[in-house]
């Protein structure tokens, strides 16, 4: 019973201002919508219809005979024909004609490669380079600079191979000496006096 008290004194409250402010609002808004619906209403019959009467039944003939009916017939019978024209008797003989000279202007520069470039080289190659070569070996280098080049080499071998005896013979054998019985026992002496010097000062 206490409770449904309660619940009258909230609507009590929240009554008066649910009346005062969200029926005003929803009033405003019914209005709102109203006018819109209305301006719409308005705005399709006086702007939109006649626009699309005048785009229907004006504009685009108009537009059909005097532009696109005038255009396609220029493209049909005067640029087409024209263009055909152009390209079946000037540019396809030009590039004809230009590919028959660019085929001869080829054929020429590879004759006058060939007979002024490849065939004396060919010439100079069999009649100048082969006898001299062939002069050259059987004349110099078979009977004469092969072999003092090869006694050469030989002598330069030996002189390496004795160079090398005498080389071990007279300084390495005499550092090996010197090291083996000179240096290693002067440095256990000296190792040894050292040993016995620190003994005798440290303990």
């Amino acid at each position: 019973m206490a409770q449904q008290q309660g619940e009258g004194c909230l609507v009590a409250v929240v009554r008066p201002v649910v009346v005062a402010v969200v029926v005003p609002l929803r009033l405003l808004w019914e209005l709102l919508a109203l006018v819109g619906r209305g301006a719409g209403w308005l705005l399709d019959k006086v702007l939109v219809v006649p626009l699309r009467f005048l785009w229907r039944w004006v504009l685009r003939p108009l537009l059909t005979w005097l532009v696109v009916t005038p255009l396609r017939w220029l493209w049909r019978y005067v640029l087409e024909p024209v263009l055909e024209f152009l390209f079946r008797y000037v540019l396809v003989p030009a590039w004809d004609g230009l590919v028959a000279v660019a085929t001869g202007f080829g054929r020429v520069v590879a004759w006058l490669a060939y007979y002024l470039v490849a065939v004396p080289l060919r010439a100079f190659g069999r009649w100048v380079l082969v006898p001299l070569g062939k002069a050259f070996y059987y004349g110099l280098w078979r009977p004469v600079l092969f072999p003092v080049l090869r006694a050469l080499w030989l002598a330069f071998c030996w002189a390496w191979r004795i160079g090398g005896r005498i080389w071990r013979f007279t300084v390495v054998a005499p550092c090996r000496w010197v090291r083996r019985d000179v240096w290693w026992p002067v440095k256990a002496e000296i190792r040894r006096v050292a040993r016995e010097v620190r003994r005798a000062l440290f303990g």
